[in-house]
C-alpha cells in the first residue's frame, strides 16, 4: 500500500469517528446497560455462544476486526477479551488441525511456492516465526491458520504464539467496541489511538516485505 494509500485509511477512520461523535451527540445510540442488558438476559451461554461463533467465524473468511469489536459491545472489555481470545484461539487451532488432517499434497497445490517459503521460516524459527507472523500480519489470519497447519511446526508452539501474538490488535478492536458507547470518551479517544498505531504499523511492516518478496499478501485483521 502506498502512503497515500495509509493516509487515505486514517482519514477516513476519523471521518468514522467524527460522525459517530456527531450521531451520539445528535441523535444518541442504545445505552451500555441497554445492549449488555440484552445480552446478559440470555443467560450463562450467551458467553459460550459467543465463543462458538467467533470459533466459526474464524473458520471462514469473515471480517474478524467487526466481529471483534461486537465482542466489544456486548460482553465489556475484559469478558469480551477473554471470548475473543478463546474464540480465535480454538478457530485457529481447528483450521491447523484441518489443514494438517488433510494433508500437505491436497492443500499444497493451492498455494505451493508460498507454503514452501513459510515452511522454511516455521523450520528455522518455531514459536518466534509464528509469534511474529501473529503481530504483524502478512498474509491474512484465516489463511495463515489453513497455510500453518501444512507445515512442521508442532501444535503446541503454533497454539502458544497464537494466543500471545493477538493479544495487542484483539485487544485495541475490543476496546473500540467496548468504549464505543461513549464516543467522545477518553477511553475510545485511547482505542482509536491504538486502532491507528497498528494500522500505520502493519500496512509499513507489509510494503517492507512486499518489497523484499513480491510473493506475500497484504494481511487482515489480527483476530
Amino acid at each position: 500500500m502506498t502512503r497515500r494509500g495509509v493516509v487515505l485509511r486514517v482519514v477516513v477512520l476519523v471521518a468514522v469517528v467524527a460522525s459517530l461523535v456527531v450521531l451520539e451527540t445528535q441523535v444518541g445510540f442504545p445505552s451500555e446497560d441497554e445492549v449488555r442488558g440484552w445480552f446478559d438476559d440470555r443467560g450463562w451461554v450467551a458467553v459460550p455462544a459467543f465463543v462458538g461463533f467467533y470459533a466459526v467465524a474464524t473458520l471462514l473468511p469473515l471480517p474478524k476486526a467487526v466481529c471483534t469489536i461486537v465482542g466489544g459491545a456486548v460482553l465489556g472489555f475484559w469478558t469480551g477479551l477473554a471470548a475473543v481470545l478463546v474464540g480465535a484461539t480454538v478457530g485457529s487451532t481447528l483450521a491447523f488441525l484441518g489443514a494438517r488432517w488433510l494433508g500437505r499434497d491436497s492443500v499444497r497445490g493451492l498455494s505451493a511456492e508460498r507454503v514452501r517459503r513459510v515452511d522454511e521460516q516455521i523450520g528455522r524459527r518455531g514459536f518466534s516465526a509464528v509469534l511474529a507472523a501473529r503481530l504483524l500480519p502478512v498474509i491474512p489470519f484465516t489463511s495463515l491458520n489453513y497455510v500453518l497447519g501444512l507445515t512442521s511446526i508442532r501444535l503446541a508452539p503454533y497454539v502458544l504464539a497464537t494466543a500471545v501474538g493477538i493479544v495487542p490488535g484483539t485487544a485495541v478492536y475490543v476496546a473500540v467496541g467496548a468504549f464505543g458507547f461513549e464516543p467522545g470518551s477518553w477511553p475510545f479517544a485511547i482505542a482509536i489511538a491504538g486502532l491507528v498505531v497498528l494500522t500505520v504499523i502493519g500496512v509499513t511492516h507489509q510494503r517492507r516485505v512486499r518489497s523484499r518478496d513480491p510473493l506475500r499478501t497484504t494481511g487482515d485483521e489480527v483476530a
